[in-house]
């Protein structure tokens, strides 16, 4: 636990590039030995740093929002559109929880809404140009696909929120931000590789370690606020 507590990060990684190694050497049965432990992994590191009598709340809420993401770990190593569905409606869950908790952390301000607009801006045209790409190849999924992307950037910009309050603001800059960046990207390469470039497996490894890079910046950064 003493190793959990100190470095569940570098714990964290050891398993990503395990991961990705089995995804480079197609070994992809083997995964169900690492994928399934990274957020587990990161649930026991900010568990283990939390203060016990802080937060209670924020901590039930924490756990829930990385349990839906690790559901949606597992659902979207099975094949098919099924599995890709659910996987996504848990992550949705998950997304939305988050939001739910920055959001509590720190309430919007009309004073200090511009940060926010142009985030929103630049949400607009980043999924405008995602869409332009793959939207032809959606079909059926269209629907989900654009639902997911609202709920996204409703978390994304809910971290662009926390800039407003100073005791937030680090962080928002050094952790959630870069985090909720990084889940768009890692999201936005999953989409082009599910509905355009199905032939460039390599894709998948980009995919990991950039999804990889923002739950554990996500993890890192609840860890540091529920220390108090």
């Amino acid at each position: 636990m003493r190793l959990l507590k100190k470095h569940g990060i570098l714990v964290f990684w050891f398993f990503l590039l395990a991961d990705c190694y089995l995804i480079l050497t197609e070994k992809e049965g083997l995964r169900y030995l690492t994928k399934p432990v990274l957020i587990p992994v990161l649930l026991f590191y900010i568990f283990l740093n939390a203060k016990p009598h802080l937060f209670k709340h924020t901590k039930k809420f924490v756990f829930i929002a990385f349990l839906c993401a690790w559901l949606g770990d597992v659902f979207l190593m099975g094949k098919g559109n099924f599995w890709f569905i659910v996987g996504m409606l848990a992550f949705i869950a998950a997304h939305l929880i988050w939001a739910a908790i920055f959001i509590r952390m720190h309430k919007p301000e009309i004073k200090h809404s511009q940060e926010v607009v142009i985030g929103l801006a630049i949400l607009i045209c980043w999924n405008y140009a995602i869409l332009h790409f793959i939207g032809p190849n959606l079909g059926n999924m269209k629907i989900p696909i654009l639902v997911y992307m609202v709920i996204i950037s409703l978390m994304a910009l809910s971290t662009v929120n926390l800039l407003g309050s100073r005791s937030k603001q680090n962080l928002a800059i050094n952790f959630f931000i870069p985090g909720a960046v990084l889940f768009m990207i890692s999201d936005s390469v999953l989409a082009l590789r599910m509905f355009l470039y199905t032939d460039v497996s390599f894709l998948s490894v980009v995919v990991m370690v950039s999804y990889g890079y923002a739950i554990s910046l996500l993890a890192d950064g609840f860890a540091h606020y529920l220390r108090g």
